[in-house]
């Protein structure tokens, strides 16, 4: 059996996908939410096996699946105790990356 070495981001890739895939298995509807997935992106990823999430994972290489919140800086800046209610109720939005 050969050794596959993971980059930072292709282990980051490959662990959130593998969350959300067993998420979707107990309880689907709280992964959506917590994803932000829709149907045909939960059906999908439900449907691939560990070996075809690892196969994804190494293909897609070192570009990120899951790009930061939006407002993390300012969630990083808030004091713990609201970090989580802050969360919460701003949703997570995707940061837009600027060229």
């Amino acid at each position: 059996m050969g050794h596959v070495t993971l980059t930072d981001v292709e282990w980051i890739n490959l662990n959130v996908l593998a969350v959300i895939r067993a998420g979707l298995q107990h309880d689907r509807a709280s992964t959506c939410c917590k994803f932000a997935l829709d149907t045909k992106l939960a059906d999908y990823l439900n449907g691939l096996s560990l070996d075809e999430l690892w196969s994804l994972v190494l293909h897609v290489g070192d570009t990120t699946l899951f790009p930061p919140r939006a407002d993390l800086v300012t969630l990083l800046n808030t004091p713990r105790a609201l970090a989580g209610p802050m969360a919460i109720i701003h949703p997570s939005a995707p940061m837009e990356i600027r060229r």
